[in-house]
């Protein structure tokens, strides 16, 4: 039997009403469905070919992440946001854990793609909801 994942997405609780924002975290949550599908059981242990296939996944998974952090701090750079740093200080982190699961899975560890996958999920909802929302409705303060 094999084991396919899909998340919920994204759902409205996530927008932060900057239609440019919105868009790229609907294609993160679709970029981080490919992991439900890049292996065939996401709760065994991975073997050689499962982590190439997650890592690739990983790969994509942090290009895009860059390319939205450098969009979503131009717009608070636009506002002077005080919590600017804060997020780029979160940005760096969690890219730096993306390369850290890759040196994991290029090292050997057998982890199951599910922890991987929910540890990538819930740390982007959860940096969704309490620092981006909030900059969304500042932003939309200031510029309407």
């Amino acid at each position: 039997m094999t084991s396919r994942l899909n998340l919920t997405g994204f759902s409205e609780e996530y927008l932060v009403h900057i239609p440019e924002i919105d868009e790229q975290h609907r294609t993160f949550f679709t970029l981080l469905d490919t992991m439900g599908k890049a292996v065939p059981d996401l709760y065994k242990p991975l073997d050689d070919e499962g982590a190439d296939a997650i890592i690739d996944v990983l790969d994509e998974l942090r290009d895009y992440a860059m390319l939205h952090f450098r969009t979503e701090e131009g717009y608070m750079q636009e506002i002077n946001y005080p919590g600017l740093a804060k997020q780029k200080r979160e940005h760096n982190r969690f890219i730096t854990d993306v390369i850290r699961m890759q040196g994991e899975l290029l090292n050997g560890s057998a982890m199951p793609a599910i922890k991987i996958r929910n540890f990538m999920h819930d740390r982007y909802r959860d940096h969704i909801l309490n620092l981006d929302k909030p900059f969304g409705k500042t932003y939309k303060k200031i510029k309407g």
